[in-house]
């Protein structure tokens, strides 16, 4: 898919959003995106899109991603800042 200005981006937190701005890098290119719902610019480079190696960002629909925490870490967590009550 050739990516230019307007072309659907899709991030793994922000949502769908849309390509404003491409500058060349050398053999590669800086490309900035908003997202209109998040009200945020994030950016990428061109090689990670066509390549889809970013961890962030897509051509394709990401679903949120959260990285999970083991519950027995985040237990542990809880009980050295709040205390052992449970919650």
């Amino acid at each position: 898919m050739r990516v230019q200005q307007f072309t659907t981006i899709f991030h793994a937190e922000y949502g769908k959003g849309s390509v404003v701005s491409i500058t060349p890098k050398g053999k590669d290119a800086l490309i900035m995106v908003f997202f209109p719902s998040a009200n945020e610019h994030d950016w990428v480079l061109l090689s990670s899109l066509q390549k889809n190696t970013d961890d962030f960002m897509s051509l394709e629909p990401m679903t949120q991603s959260r990285e999970t925490i083991p519950d027995d870490i985040e237990q542990a967590i809880k009980s050295l800042f709040f205390g052992g009550g449970q919650s």
